[in-house]
């Protein structure tokens, strides 16, 4: 996915983050939580930025960040 804007790729981060666990928290569970089956592998941990020479080419590219992930 591409965001270009902060609160976009925070949303995309934490779902994907969301997607990839096996375990969910559930503070209301005597034990804790339970397992699940993630439907993501994240593949890039950073987002991919532009480079300098993208962005004197293409300054709209600035704010972009890439995030990659491998549907299970």
């Amino acid at each position: 996915m591409i965001t270009f804007h902060s609160l976009e790729d925070r949303i995309v981060k934490r779902w994907m983050r969301q997607e990839a666990m096996r375990y969910v928290p559930d503070p209301s569970h005597p034990r804790g939580g339970r397992e699940r089956t993630p439907t993501l592998r994240i593949i890039t941990r950073r987002p991919i930025r532009p480079n300098p020479e993208e962005v004197t080419r293409n300054p709209r590219s600035r704010s972009a960040k890439l995030r990659i992930a491998e549907r299970i």
